[in-house]
């Protein structure tokens, strides 16, 4: 009988991406896998979490303590941009793999070439994972021919937050859809940071963060997270709309971003055929 090793890995935030995460693993559902350790900086969000599992993971207090975790290998970041800002160099020069869901965190230039250094230098790998859209393989595959890269964002109404407007609830008012943001990728990401790691995301697998347009859209009537991108250039043109349920517990984050983070670890503890480029 073929036995595999288990891969034990830490979360870095227990909220709506890292609690679905940690059902799976502790179902068993992605595989050889175990959860060792979280750190959350609200504790009782991790204590929580690790309550409802069957395999109780340490509740580290400290981040510090997180990270001196030996038996971790892999650290699933699922807080928040600034989180993954300040955290991945740690973790990384730490010989630990990581898989970053905060993917606006790598328009911060500080942030990407920080990891792209210790990357270089010890070997760790970092995975980031397509989250709530299609297309990424298609992107970044014929990014030295595209032109242009377009994302439309449409939301509900109280999904989003924008850092500059004067109340979270701000758009709440609205009585139909209105156009609430357009520019590049690093203003969206700055403007949205809770709404836009697609945008990130599209723009690092294709045209890059200045020159990929991105279009917020809030809609009072939408029940749906939907993502429309629109790329063009010499080999061709695609179109990819998603429609995506939000989160049960999160209405700002779609549930494909939680699936999607399901299949990278399944790849990252190399317990898959990887399938596309």
């Amino acid at each position: 009988m073929t036995e595999y090793k288990v891969t034990r890995i830490g979360f870095l935030g227990t909220g709506a991406i890292g609690r679905g995460l940690a059902m799976a693993v502790d179902s068993g559902l992605i595989g050889p896998v175990k959860l060792e350790s979280v750190f959350d900086q609200y504790t009782h969000t991790a204590q929580s979490l690790s309550d409802q599992l069957t395999y109780k993971p340490n509740v580290c207090n400290s981040f510090q303590d997180f990270i001196d975790d030996d038996s971790t290998s892999l650290i699933v970041e699922a807080a928040s941009q600034k989180a993954a800002i300040e955290y991945s160099p740690q973790v990384l020069s730490s010989g630990k793999d990581m898989m970053i869901m905060s993917s606006g965190a790598l328009l911060d230039t500080r942030c990407f070439q920080e990891i792209s250094r210790i990357q270089a230098q010890n070997g760790s790998r970092v995975f980031v994972p397509s989250g709530a859209i299609g297309g990424i393989d298609a992107i970044r595959a014929s990014k030295a021919e595209l032109s242009e890269v377009i994302l439309t964002t449409r939301k509900p109404t109280g999904s989003l937050r924008d850092t500059e407007a004067p109340t979270s609830d701000h758009y709440s008012t609205l009585q139909s859809e209105t156009v609430v943001f357009e520019g590049n990728a690093i203003d969206a990401v700055r403007r949205f940071p809770a709404n836009t790691n697609v945008a990130a995301t599209v723009s690092l697998a294709g045209l890059g963060p200045e020159k990929t347009l991105v279009r917020v859209i809030a809609d009072p009537q939408a029940t749906r997270n939907t993502h429309e991108i629109y790329a063009n250039g010499s080999s061709g043109v695609m179109r990819f709309t998603m429609e995506n349920v939000p989160d049960p517990n999160n209405p700002m984050t779609s549930y494909m971003a939680i699936l999607s983070a399901i299949e990278t670890l399944r790849v990252a503890i190399g317990g898959a055929i990887r399938i596309g480029t």
